[in-house]
C-alpha cells in the first residue's frame, strides 16, 4: 500500500467541551470567558481551493464549544456593507449573503443537517437523508408546514450581532458576528459495525468521525444611496475547500474532533485511520458515477472502471474487496490499513474493522 500524500487529506477542526462553570448566552457576541477561550479556525478560502484565482477580500472565522447537548457556533464575519432583505423564517438564506453551516455526525453523508442565517437573524434550518446528486431533497417546515424537520423546536436558538447598522448604504458596518446553538450531535453515536464514539459527555473523541463544513455565501453588490442592487455571481468561501462550488459534498467536508475543554491545547492535527479506506471507496463512487453517465449502467468489474477512475493515484493502490451490481445499483468495499469502506450507488457510506487476511480481492 503506497502512501497517501498530505494533500489527500481534509481538514480537522476542534471542539472542546464547556466546562462546568462555563456558559454561553446567545446574544451574538463573543465576549464570554468560553469565547475567548476557545480557538478561531483559519480564516476561510474560496471553494474551490486556496490556489483558486479569486479568493476572500473579507476575513470570516469560526469558534465553536460543545456541551452534552448542543453544539456552539460563533462566526466573524467582516464586511463593509452589511445588509439582507429576507425576514421571513425558513426562507433560501442564500438568496441573501448569509453564513452556513453544516454537519454530518457520523460520517456517512446521509442525514446531515444545514442551518443558514442573514446578516439580521432570518434563519433556515432542514435535514438531508441523503445529498441532492443522490436523489435526496430538503426535509423543513418551508417544503412541509406540518411534519417538515425543524430544529428550532429542539432548541436551536440564533443571534447576530452587527457592528454598526444594517441596511443603511449611507454608512459603514464593519461586521456581524452570527451566533447559535444547535442540536446536530447525539452523545452517543453507534456505527453499524456495533462500534460506538462518543461524542459528548466528558470523553475526548480520538476517533471521531463528524464532518462539518461552513460556508459564506457573498452576493457582489452596487451601493446607491438607500438603494441596494445585486448584479454579479456569488462567491463561495469556506473553512475546508470544496475542490468545485458545491457544498453538498459531505465527503470533502472538514473533521470535527471533540476533545475536553482541559485537552483543547494538546489536541493536535492527525489523520483519520479510516481516510484512505474512504477515499478510494469514493473514488470507486465518482468512477461508477462517470461510467453510468457514459454506458447507462454500472461497471461490473474493476477493469472496466479504471480507467473512468480520476485520481490516478488511487490507481496504484487501489484495494477492493467487493464490487456488486444489483437492479438497486452498486455496492463496494474498498480496504487500507485495516479498515473497510463500504460505499453504495447514493453514496451512503460507513467503516469497519478488518484483517489483511480477510482481504479477498486487489487490483
Amino acid at each position: 500500500m503506497k502512501s497517501f500524500t498530505l494533500a489527500m487529506y481534509l481538514s480537522m477542526r476542534h471542539c472542546s467541551h464547556l466546562t462546568s462553570v462555563e456558559s454561553i448566552h446567545i446574544d451574538g457576541k463573543l465576549d464570554e470567558d468560553a469565547w475567548t477561550s476557545a480557538p478561531w479556525t483559519v480564516p476561510f478560502t474560496d471553494i474551490i481551493g486556496p490556489r483558486h484565482w479569486s479568493q476572500p477580500w473579507f476575513k470570516t472565522q469560526v469558534k465553536m464549544r460543545y456541551d452534552d447537548t448542543f453544539l456552539y457556533v460563533g462566526a466573524y464575519v467582516e464586511d463593509t456593507d452589511v445588509w439582507a432583505t429576507l425576514t421571513k423564517r425558513n426562507s433560501v438564506v442564500f438568496n441573501d449573503n448569509d453564513f452556513e453551516i453544516f454537519v454530518d455526525p457520523v460520517g456517512t453523508t446521509h442525514n446531515y443537517k444545514e442551518f443558514e442565517v442573514n446578516a439580521i437573524n432570518t434563519t433556515w434550518n432542514l435535514l438531508l437523508k441523503k445529498p441532492y446528486r443522490d436523489g435526496g431533497g430538503e426535509n423543513s417546515t418551508r417544503v412541509d408546514p406540518v411534519h417538515g424537520f425543524d430544529m428550532v423546536p429542539l432548541g436551536l436558538r440564533s443571534a447576530v450581532y452587527v457592528k454598526g447598522r444594517a441596511n443603511d448604504p449611507s454608512k459603514l458596518a464593519r461586521h456581524h458576528v452570527p451566533k447559535l446553538k444547535a442540536m446536530v450531535l447525539r452523545p452517543t453515536c453507534t456505527f453499524l459495525d456495533g462500534r460506538s464514539r462518543v461524542a459528548a459527555g466528558g470523553v475526548g473523541v480520538e476517533d471521531d468521525g463528524s464532518r462539518a463544513a461552513a460556508t459564506r455565501v457573498v452576493l457582489a453588490h452596487q451601493l446607491f444611496p438607500r438603494r441596494m442592487m445585486k448584479d454579479l455571481p456569488e462567491e463561495n468561501w469556506v473553512w475546508s475547500p470544496q475542490g468545485q462550488v458545491a457544498m453538498h459534498m459531505p465527503e470533502r467536508w472538514g473533521y470535527l474532533r471533540f476533545v475536553q475543554a482541559d485537552h483543547i491545547e494538546d489536541a493536535n492535527e492527525r489523520d483519520d485511520p479510516e481516510f484512505p479506506a474512504r477515499y478510494q471507496a469514493f473514488a470507486i463512487y465518482y468512477a461508477q458515477k462517470a461510467y453510468q453517465l457514459n454506458h447507462k449502467r454500472y461497471a461490473d468489474t474493476i477493469a472496466d472502471l479504471l480507467p473512468w477512475i480520476a485520481d490516478k493515484h488511487v490507481v496504484s493502490c487501489l484495494h477492493v474487496t467487493y464490487m456488486n451490481v444489483t437492479a438497486d445499483g452498486f455496492f463496494a468495499g474498498a480496504s487500507a490499513f485495516g479498515y473497510t469502506a463500504h460505499i453504495r450507488y447514493d453514496s451512503f457510506i460507513h467503516v469497519s474493522s478488518t484483517n489483511d487476511a480477510d482481504e479477498v480481492a486487489s487490483v
